[in-house]
């Protein structure tokens, strides 16, 4: 494949992440009932082995929420928000009204409620654009150290490929930054499916 042809992939996947991430917006703004803004969400797909070089090391401990994603016959990968268990305090207070004590069940709660919107609007955006039903499972919270989370999607999951679909997104409400790394594992075939139903 040519670089132009790369490019133009990677584009063509950007732009569907942008639409995502403007849906994932709205809806948070319809969740904490104030405006919230996004900047532009990044996109690079990694190599497995690569992300704990570049994304975060392997003992960090973190909060992570998954998701899987199903399509009408198969799996199509498995969605992956990282963030660190100090944001998550922060993006509970966001969510929830002001008052409420929090407890530990109250934080895991509003964060899987908080993944739970933004990857169904990422799903509700590419069923849009490339016209197939896409569902997701209930959010499922676990606090582990990362590489110990990640290396388990890839054991349970025994058919995913080598590489990671990183989307990384940054909300504003209100001058507070909302920040937390979406990373999508996805099942063999399933980007090359989803650019070509692009046209890609």
């Amino acid at each position: 494949m040519s670089l132009d042809e790369s490019l133009l992939r990677l584009d063509a996947l950007q732009e569907m992440v942008n639409i995502g991430g403007g849906n994932a917006a709205t809806s948070l703004s319809k969740l904490i009932e104030r405006k919230v803004e996004m900047d532009v969400p990044t996109l690079e797909v990694m190599n497995y082995d690569d992300v704990y070089q570049k994304i975060r090391g392997e003992e960090e401990v973190v909060k992570a929420v998954l998701m899987n994603a199903l399509g009408d016959e198969d799996e199509y990968g498995i969605f992956l928000f990282v963030v660190d268990p100090e944001d998550a305090d922060q993006l509970a207070k966001m969510i929830m009204p002001e008052g409420i004590e929090l407890t530990d069940e109250l934080i895991d709660s509003s964060i899987s409620e908080l993944v739970n919107i933004l990857v169904h609007s990422f799903i509700t955006a590419v069923m849009k654009i490339i016209d197939t039903m896409i569902i997701s499972t209930v959010p499922i919270m676990v606090e582990d150290m990362f590489g110990s989370i990640v290396s388990s999607v890839y054991m349970e999951q025994q058919q995913y490929d080598d590489n990671i679909f990183i989307i990384k997104n940054e909300f504003y409400s209100l001058g507070h930054k909302i920040e937390g790394s979406l990373y999508f594992v996805p099942k063999p075939g399933v980007l090359e499916l989803l650019l070509r139903r692009l046209g890609v």
